[in-house]
């Protein structure tokens, strides 16, 4: 049965919407305020959820940034309703990925049709992505099986894998950390340094979906295409990342995707920018306090829209001395902590080791050691902390 959720802080309207859509075979969950919308989603996993763009306790855009960053939800088709909506506040929801807006009083005709439409295009999207998966998987197993059979061929490729990491680069007045460790031989985490000009580095963290051989030639394509991309835009991240999305869309096997973070320093001035494409948010670091610098963008290679790029969001600022700004992939955050629970390390964890690292030590040695990353990893893990002394 599929699943709606109505979060409205009007009852009346709630038990109309809900009578209507039970009439017509749907499954309703009720929420009053934002963050009982949140819980009863999370709970829940809904098929679709129809908000009220003006629920009490919460602004629009924080909901719907909360719901995005939840993996469940983040594709979950959601519809906006209101009675006197704000143009800007409207077009701002649409950054957010909301697939349709619905005026009161509702059309309840038109809203049972619009929820069919939009049900059946999501089950379809599920289904097809499923399929996908499932093919292109029985092809890496496939492959995987070959490539196992020479292990001489894979020791090679392994040092090969080694020999083309980027190093990190000397820079005065900074200091540039790295933690990169694969998860098995081979990994689908990158990271690369690439000089745009005497003053400007371009900075990339990535993530390829997958593990083993075929996320590690994945990730070499994503990583010279990102800095081909930087090169030929001259750093204009937002034509980076739209260059970089089209050209993994067309070549990426189905259901395969690129998490990253592009971020240039300019190091003469100190300004910094980035934009993010589904990794985990960077921390801005001052002295040993810490923030996650929230900007929305989804991963690069799954959407063909000509005007993706435009949701992502771009961030920038002036690191100042004793600032630090550290990109990293979800392997760290994802590094369990205990033996039963599989509890996660999490963003919590990484601040925490940052507010207790020992003056004249480094970030990522005292996250290395409070995560146990090297016994408790579960995936491959990067970390590159630009500090500015």
């Amino acid at each position: 049965m599929t699943h709606v959720l109505i979060a409205d802080d009007d009852s009346k309207i709630r038990s109309e919407l809900k009578q209507v859509l039970e009439k017509n075979g749907y499954n309703v969950i009720e929420a009053a305020t934002a963050r009982e919308t949140i819980l009863q989603a999370q709970d829940h996993e809904p098929d679709l959820m129809l908000l009220d763009i003006k629920l009490p306790d919460m602004p629009a855009l924080q909901l719907l940034e909360e719901l995005r960053s939840e993996s469940a939800l983040a594709r979950v088709p959601i519809m906006m309703m209101a009675e006197n909506a704000d143009n800007e506040l409207l077009a701002r929801t649409f950054r957010w990925d909301i697939v349709d807006f619905l005026h009161k009083p509702l059309n309840t005709d038109l809203l049972t049709a619009k929820i069919g439409a939009h049900t059946r295009l999501n089950q379809a999207y599920k289904f097809s992505r499923k399929l996908s998966k499932e093919m292109y998987m029985s092809r890496i197993e496939r492959l995987e099986i070959e490539m196992k059979a020479n292990e001489e061929d894979l020791s090679e490729a392994e040092r090969h894998f080694t020999w083309m990491q980027p190093k990190p680069p000397q820079i005065d007045g900074y200091d540039v950390d790295l933690l990169y460790r694969p998860y098995g031989r081979l990994g689908g985490d990158f990271y690369d340094f690439v000089w745009l000009d005497r003053d400007r580095l371009a900075v990339v963290v990535g993530d390829v979906s997958g593990h083993g051989i075929q996320a590690a030639i994945l990730q070499a394509m994503a990583r010279k295409l990102i800095s081909l991309a930087l090169r030929q835009e001259n750093g204009d991240l937002h034509r980076v990342v739209a260059f970089a999305n089209r050209e993994l869309t067309n070549d990426l096997p189905p259901g395969s995707f690129v998490a990253a973070i592009v971020g240039i320093l300019n190091t003469a001035t100190h300004a910094w920018k980035h934009v993010r494409c589904g990794i985990p948010y960077p921390l801005l670091i001052t002295g040993r306090e810490s923030d996650s610098v929230v900007t929305p963008g989804g991963p690069l290679g799954l959407s063909k829209k000509a005007d993706w790029h435009v949701q992502v969001g771009e961030y920038a600022t002036i690191l100042e001395p004793e600032q630090s700004m550290m990109l990293m992939s979800d392997g760290i955050i994802e590094c369990y902590q205990d033996d039963e629970k599989k509890k996660d390390f999490d963003v919590e964890g990484v601040m925490k080791a940052v507010k207790e690292t020992r003056p004249g030590e480094r970030f990522i040695a005292t996250i290395l050691e409070q995560s146990d990353l090297e016994a408790r990893a579960d995936d491959d893990a990067t970390i590159i902390c630009i500090s500015r002394r």
